[in-house]
């Protein structure tokens, strides 16, 4: 009980001071405007070990304007007990880049990923690891580029009250060939549990990279579907 207690208040500081420190790297956005990221993401059951995850993001460089990518992601996940995931498949990606004003490069990639997670519990609160190695592709330029990388994300969530939670995570992103660094992404917000199977949340996000760093508002919809379940089929038509 005790390190659980200690583990709990060593989680939030490093959450809190994260959090007060993310003022400041704003300051040096090129922008003095908030983005938007938006995030519809979901898993179907359809074995006792097997599902199949979906995320879909939408990113935009003003909030919900100014387009900078659309990406979509799925595969097949094992589940080794309630706890540990193992997951392989693919995804794809459509960005705009504007290099100047009214210049617009607009690329697509093609990703084979495959990744571990791994949650656990103490108290209330949950933490959640996820490392994942991603090999990215451009698939529509002259001049095809491939950028393995490696990232590694650590999550905690604690409930309010009620349905309503506190979320954070932070995730770091490493190249496994040129500078090492890559980007960190660093999500803080509250979200509510619907219902047992959809939950959304909502908060500040923020993207840095090497030489620019992004604020933006998070939003995401999450749900859960079980094709096991008999009474989806029967009332189907």
């Amino acid at each position: 009980m005790g390190y659980a207690k200690y583990f709990s208040g060593l989680l939030c500081s490093i959450v809190f001071t994260v959090l007060l420190a993310q003022p400041l790297y704003a300051q040096n956005s090129d922008e003095n405007e908030y983005g938007s990221w938006l995030v519809l993401c979901g898993t179907a059951k359809v074995h006792e070990d097997w599902s199949i995850p979906a995320v879909g993001i939408i990113r935009h460089h003003h909030m919900l304007d100014r387009y900078g990518f659309f990406f979509f992601r799925t595969g097949a996940s094992y589940h080794i007990g309630k706890a540990s995931t193992f997951t392989g498949g693919f995804a794809l990606l459509n960005s705009n880049s504007y290099l100047e004003s009214n210049d617009v490069v607009n690329t697509n990639q093609f990703w084979l990923y495959g990744e571990y997670t791994f949650k656990s519990k103490f108290s209330t609160n949950s933490v959640a690891h996820r490392i994942r190695f991603e090999n990215r592709r451009l698939v529509n330029t002259e001049e095809p580029k491939v950028n393995n990388r490696i990232r590694y994300r650590l999550q905690f969530t604690r409930p309010i009250y009620k349905d309503i939670y506190f979320k954070a995570f932070n995730e770091v992103f490493l190249n496994l060939e040129g500078d090492t660094f890559n980007q960190n992404r660093f999500f803080v917000g509250v979200g509510r549990q619907i219902t047992p199977n959809l939950k959304a949340d909502i908060g500040y996000f923020n993207q840095k990279f090497r030489n620019s760093n992004d604020a933006m508002v998070r939003l995401s919809l999450s749900f859960d579907i079980d094709f096991r379940n008999n009474d989806l089929a029967q009332n189907s038509d």
